[in-house]
């Protein structure tokens, strides 16, 4: 017999898993309302990369929306052994969905300042503050080549970081002080 899994549920089961991933960092996860109710909203600062953390919340999700038929796809049940019991169940999670969310503090920004300052074709841009504020009247280049990726289109200071901090777990970085 399967159990389904509130979304409600859910979402505490997704605080508990995203704190034993990633000990020390905040995470924000909210239900939706509405039509979306059996979506969740996950949002973080700086902290592990989207795509970590996806990888522990796609776990979660009982139904994965389809672009391309405009419909949900089922995922598969799951066999859990949740704490106290002997023997595992066959679970299916309600939440149909769960948008991932990061944001980047000061020293974030500090980080992605000193890639670009010691890891990229443009050692002298300066785009951020020793303190970490973005300097937004300062030149951008069209593209950037920082820590081995080519970044293109870029508008502006903010949009620099989060291209370079895109794959960048700093959680693992020691951000420069000021």
């Amino acid at each position: 017999m399967t159990d389904y899994i509130s979304t409600k549920d859910t979402a505490k089961l997704v605080r508990v898993a995203l704190k034993n991933a990633f000990p020390g960092v905040k995470f924000s996860v909210r239900m939706s309302t509405g039509t979306a109710s059996a979506w969740m909203n996950v949002s973080w600062s700086d902290g592990p990369t989207d795509r970590e953390v996806s990888a522990v919340t796609s776990q979660y999700e009982g139904r994965k929306f389809n672009g391309m038929t405009d419909g949900y796809d089922d995922q598969r049940s799951a066999l859990v052994a949740f704490d106290g019991e002997d023997m595992p169940r066959v679970v299916r999670y309600s939440c149909d969905g769960i948008n991932t969310h990061r944001d980047y503090t000061a020293a974030g920004y500090r980080v992605a300042q000193h890639l670009i300052s010691t890891d990229s074709d443009h050692k002298d841009l300066v785009v951020f503050t020793p303190e970490g504020e973005p300097i937004n009247n300062a030149a951008v280049p069209h593209g950037i080549y920082v820590a081995g990726h080519f970044h293109d289109y870029i508008y502006s200071p903010v949009h620099i970081a989060q291209v370079i901090l895109h794959r960048v777990n700093l959680c693992t970085v020691t951000a420069p002080t000021r």
